[in-house]
């Protein structure tokens, strides 16, 4: 499966009001050509130019909570790569302690894919550290009381994304997409 076929399925089972936090920097160029992709909305996309990875899960959390308390009540999706997901994963717990509406959905392809292409920009081969294989991040998420799923294809991430948009609670999709993302 790639990064589009991930977004062309969660963008049939999108709900028509929702924010979007997105930090997979590998496929952003699938992203931005999905309609999942295409915010038309005020104050319902999020993405940092550049910097740090492991922004978005702390971010969505917020806006979750600013959805939730200021009555909006839309529905967070936060979308990253499994680089990302290694830094604050621990947002998930909290989403999870204060009954959120949200989904983390986890581009997996085994690797840090944007600091790969940056080393490979450079000329620089073989640093270690960039492979991340045998993370088990639907395992990860159902640890902190989300309801996880691990899927393998488009027809299993659409399922589980329109079961999450349904749903009100926390959420994790695994999406495996191959080594490449895109």
């Amino acid at each position: 499966m790639t990064a589009g076929q991930v977004f062309a399925a969660m963008s049939d089972a999108a709900p028509d009001g929702y924010v979007a936090v997105f930090e997979a920097p590998s496929s952003m160029a699938a992203f931005s050509q999905s309609p999942i992709g295409r915010i038309t909305r005020p104050d319902s996309y999020y993405m940092t130019a550049s910097g740090g990875l492991g922004w978005a899960m702390p971010a969505g959390v917020g806006h979750a909570l600013a959805e939730r308390d200021t009555g909006r009540n839309r529905p967070v999706i936060v979308i990253m790569g499994d680089g990302s997901f290694q830094y604050a994963v621990q947002s998930i717990w909290t989403a999870v302690q204060h009954r959120l509406h949200m989904a983390f959905v986890v581009l997996k392809n085994d690797r840090y894919g944007i600091l790969k292409s940056f080393a490979a920009q450079m000329g620089l081969s073989g640093v270690p550290g960039l492979d991340i294989p045998g993370i088990d991040i639907a395992a990860l998420g159902k640890g902190y009381g989300a309801d996880s799923h691990r899927c393998e294809t488009a027809d299993q991430v659409r399922e589980r994304f329109a079961a999450a948009m349904a749903r009100r609670g926390v959420t994790v999709i695994e999406a495996v997409i191959g080594p490449d993302g895109a």
